[in-house]
């Protein structure tokens, strides 16, 4: 059953993935592309649209809100553990913000906010950490960020570090410890650096590069949360 339950979980994540990016356009509003993305109509063509498959038009409009309930009642049976559930949602996040990031140069605020509420209540309910360490752990790398950001818009007059870099890792650190955090940012930049020299073969032209930054942050989130909070996966 549980196999069952962590199979429907992935096809509604990946579906919501789908029609998230699909419907995404920077000049939307979060409210709009949320409507977009929840919509009753499917969105994108595939080859199956021009064959009228039995059922087909019942199965477009209401198997993701089956599932949903299905999922639901599954886990207040206890049969699909909730923080199988929240591990999922924190990837979808993630993933969302990688693909935004590498295609828009851009990380909207509705998901970076969604990621630090989710990640405040699932430090405070699921890994027991006190409300006051949170509050303490966003403050300090948020203004530690900022300054950096700060200095080096002074030396440099230009941005080093996006708004929205700042505003992802702030919402990390609702997840992960300041160690952990620190690991998180050095990974990151580790898997951003070939990217750079595949990309600008002199190091001359790294200083004039732009990169997507977020998205190498949400890949290192996800690596992350494996090697750190590895325990939950010994629920399978």
């Amino acid at each position: 059953m549980l196999i069952i339950n962590l199979l429907a979980l992935a096809y509604l994540l990946l579906n919501l993935i789908r029609r998230a990016l699909l419907t995404f356009t920077p000049s939307q509003s979060a409210l709009a592309w949320w409507g977009s993305a929840v919509n009753f109509n499917d969105v994108g063509q595939t080859f199956l649209s021009a064959i009228p498959l039995p059922f087909q038009f019942w199965i477009k409009r209401y198997l993701a809100y089956f599932l949903c309930l299905y999922l639901a009642s599954q886990a207040l049976q206890g049969l699909l553990p909730i923080p199988i559930v929240v591990l999922g949602l924190f990837g979808t996040i993630l993933l969302l913000l990688a693909c935004i990031d590498w295609f828009y140069f851009l990380l909207p605020n509705p998901l970076t906010l969604l990621l630090m509420v989710t990640g405040a209540f699932s430090s405070i309910f699921l890994f027991g950490v006190e409300p006051m360490n949170i509050i303490l752990r966003c403050t300090a790398c948020y203004g530690v960020l900022c300054a950096v950001q700060g200095v080096y818009y002074s030396l440099r007059h230009k941005a080093g570090l996006g708004s929205g870099d700042v505003k992802l890792i702030t919402a990390l650190a609702c997840w992960f410890d300041l160690y952990q955090l620190s690991f998180l940012i050095l990974f990151a930049s580790m898997i951003a650096l070939p990217f750079c020299l595949l990309q600008y073969r002199g190091l001359r032209s790294l200083l004039a590069v732009v990169i997507p930054f977020g998205t190498f942050l949400s890949l290192s989130a996800i690596y992350s949360a494996y090697l750190f909070h590895r325990d939950f996966l010994m629920l399978f």
